[in-house]
Parts: C-alpha cells; structure tokens; sequence
C-alpha cells in the first residue's frame, strides 16, 4: 500500500451545499446567444469558471470601449456602463484567471488602454487617466531659429479614456479605505456611475480634473468569502450595491478541456466614436423604471438596501449585452438576459449575506454560551471554597484546642498549602460559631 508524500495537500470532497448554492449562471443564459457560448468555451479550455470570465470581461469591457456610449432611459440623464464585479472564492480557486484570460479573449485595440491597473488610492484612479502634454500659450516666439512659431507650455490634463483596474483581494480596499483621508470609497462610488473624479489642490502637479462622462472604468475585485462579508455589511455607504456578484467556481467545467474558441476579433471595445452614441432602451422597460423611480421617491414602495441600484446594474449590462451582440440599441431579450445575470448577482451575494448571519448567530451563541460556563464555574468556584473554608475552620478548632491554644506562625505551619489561602477566612468563620477566639498572637479553644 503507498502513503501519500508529507507535501501532499489535505484534499478533501467539497460540501454538497456548497456545490448547489445559488449565484450561478444558468445553462438558459449560456444557450441563448453564440457569444456566451463562446465565452464559456475559452474558460473551460483553460479549466476555468465560465462566470467567473463572463463577469470579467464585462468589467473590462466596460472600461475599454469608448467614452462616448452612453444608455438613455429616460431616467437621469445619460448613465455611464462601467460595471464593477466582485468574484467570490477560497484563495486558489482561479479568481485571477479571469482577469489574465480576458485579455486573451478581448485584445486592447491600442497601447492608450490601462489594463490591469491596482488599485492604490483614490488619487491614484483618477491619475490613470492623467498625463502632460505641450499646449500652445497663445505668444509667438519673436526671434531665434523657432521664430513665429507658438510658444508651448506642458500642461497635467486628462489624456486618456480607458482603463480597467483588476484588485487580486478585496481586502486590500477594505484596508486602503481605512487609512485617514482616504477618498477611494468615495471615488470608486462615483466611478461606478461615471461622475467626475480627481480633486484640487494649491499646486498644478497634484490637482486632478476628470469630468464626468469623460472615461469609461471597469473594475474586477477577487474576494475570499470571509473578505466580501464587511464589504457587504457596509451597504450603508453605497459600495456593495454597484458590484455584480460572482462564484469563483463552476461545476460545469467538463474532464476534459475543450478546443480553445479563439478571440473576440469584434468586441466592442476595439470600436472608436467622434461623439455621442446613445444606447436606447424599449418603451416598456423605460416606463417600468420610471415607475420604480417616482415609486421610491413618493415613499410608496420601499427597495431593500443591497438593491438599491438594481435597475442601473440591470440597465449597464443589457446595454453592454447589445454591444457584445454588435448592436447600439437595446432590446427586450439584452433586458431579459439582463435579469438573468441580476438575479444570478443576487444569489451569490445573498448567499453571502445569509452565511455572514448564520456565522453572526453562531457567534452570539458561543458567546453566550461561554457566558452561561463563566458564571457556572464562578459559582461552583464559590462553592468548592466554602467548603474549604468550612473543612479548614475545623482544622483550626482542633489544633488550637491544645492548651494555651496555637500561634498563627504555628497554625501556618500545620496547614497544608492549599489551605493556606483560605486560613484567614477559616479562623474568621472559626471564630463566628465560637468556636475560637483570638489572644494576643494565638488563637485558642473556646471552652463553656
């Protein structure tokens, strides 16, 4: 018989719940469209989650194509499609494999994309899109080989549009936001619905200007289930509900792998615009959102705060659905897929949700629990002592019951040390029966 090496890992069969848990996108979502398919195909070529590349290239897609999409509801204005994902699994459970393979799958159309930037600060995000360039001042130079031409000046400003940030762990923000001063919660929540970013300060260098509208920004963020329950218990500030939600796992990736698809040649990212292009919604799902709207801001229904953005999520990804299907308007059936991919977001983030109360309860209970032990071990503490001291009171009576009674230093002596500690006590409770009495040094018997 052959033992395993010492190096082997503790393999282990995974938990039934845990391979049945909701949160995962259904074999109806995969069969409707060619380029799903295709998505799921380049992610079980290289054993990886189907919804786990799915999720990451929407995000990244979001912040590669042009600046100039925008989808019009009726509601708000024009609303930015960047899309930020959350994927939720163990450490090793091919997390960042999403973020690589996407790459693969959706090559940049040009060298001006910011692929895979961490996330540093808030600062830092808006520095992305950042850069210095040479702007005439309006003088001419008046003499000099360089006569009559524009005298230039370099100038910080917005350079770019584009850029995708990839986090390996979720912690890592947790941790960033904490710092004193820190504005990345901030600025991520208004990228997510691409408001103006950056902030100004008394010198040139550091002042940051991005308008809003002016960028597209996706976001991938890996978490362990232990690092996404604080995120999700922070629903008051907003963060949580502009992420989708994720498995890292697939049970569905097959023994073996099949053929890799190949890339996306016509992605929409690799198209360019001179200017706006609006991605217009159906008349039935402009009035259904109008009507949750003016419902909420009435006072007459009440959303759940995790939902809080569930029609904006709901409105980025059926926009970005049409473009992935080369279209520049929306249909019921991206609207339809879209609730989908909203409903599959939900179970996986309320999954979480769940399992952080029942570890919360579980917790109350060991607490509480531990409480009950607590006072039960004081008491029979208290009990066994005045048992001691009771057992010891009669040990005083006998040995000051020679004549002339018995010194304390004497008494000390005859006493085991485990007694010790309860000897004054002892010949307190001695003394309160009349049994002893003390004289001078001594305690003796007390005769009738």
């Amino acid at each position: 018989m052959t033992t395993a090496p010492a190096w082997a890992p503790d393999i282990r069969e995974a938990d039934p719940e845990t391979l049945s848990r909701p949160g995962r996108l259904p074999e109806e979502f995969w069969a409707s469209r060619a380029v799903f398919a295709h998505i799921r195909q380049a992610a079980h070529s290289e054993g990886c989650s189907g919804d786990v590349l799915f999720y990451s290239t929407l995000a990244r897609l979001s912040g590669m194509i042009s600046h100039h999409y925008r989808a019009v509801t009726g509601i708000g204005g024009r609303a930015s499609l960047n899309i930020f994902a959350a994927i939720v699994g163990n450490s090793g459970a091919g997390k960042s494999t999403g973020s690589s393979l996407t790459r693969t799958l959706t090559p940049a159309p040009d060298a001006e994309f910011r692929d895979g930037l961490p996330v540093g600060s808030g600062e830092g995000i808006a520095e992305a899109f950042m850069g210095t360039v040479e702007e005439p001042t309006g003088d001419l130079h008046t003499h000099g080989k360089n006569k009559g031409d524009p005298v230039m000046r370099r100038v910080r400003k917005q350079v770019r549009h584009n850029a995708f940030f990839y986090v390996d762990e979720g912690q890592t923000i947790a941790k960033l936001g904490e710092r004193n001063g820190s504005v990345l919660g901030e600025t991520l929540r208004r990228a997510a619905v691409g408001e103006t970013l950056g902030q100004t300060n008394a010198s040139e260098e550091r002042t940051r200007y991005i308008p809003a509208s002016s960028y597209s920004l996706g976001l991938l963020v890996g978490f362990q289930p232990s690092t996404a329950v604080p995120v999700l218990a922070d629903a008051s500030t907003g963060t949580p509900q502009r992420f989708l939600w994720g498995w890292a796992d697939d049970p569905s990736i097959p023994d073996s792998p099949p053929e890799w698809p190949g890339p996306l040649s016509m992605h929409p990212g690799v198209r360019r615009l001179d200017g706006p292009c609006d991605l217009k919604f159906p008349e039935r799902i402009r009035r259904l959102l109008w009507a949750e709207k003016i419902g909420r801001n009435r006072g007459e229904i009440e959303v759940p705060e995790l939902d809080g953005h569930a029609g904006l999520i709901k409105v980025k990804v059926a926009a970005m659905l049409a473009l992935l299907d080369n279209r520049e308007h929306v249909t019921e059936d991206d609207w339809a897929l879209a609730e989908i991919v909203w409903a599959a977001s939900c179970g996986a983030r309320d999954h979480l949700v769940e399992r952080a109360q029942r570890e919360a309860a579980a917790e109350r209970e060991r607490e509480e629990t531990a409480k009950v032990l607590q006072v039960v071990r004081e008491h029979e503490a208290k009990a066994e002592a005045s048992v001691a001291v009771e057992r010891v009171a009669r040990l005083v009576r006998k040995h000051a019951s020679q004549v002339g009674g018995i010194t304390w230093g004497e008494l000390n002596r005859r006493m085991a040390s485990r007694d010790r500690k309860v000897l004054r006590k002892a010949v307190d409770l001695a003394e309160a029966r009349d049994w002893v009495f003390g004289e001078g040094d001594r305690v003796c018997v007390k005769t009738d």
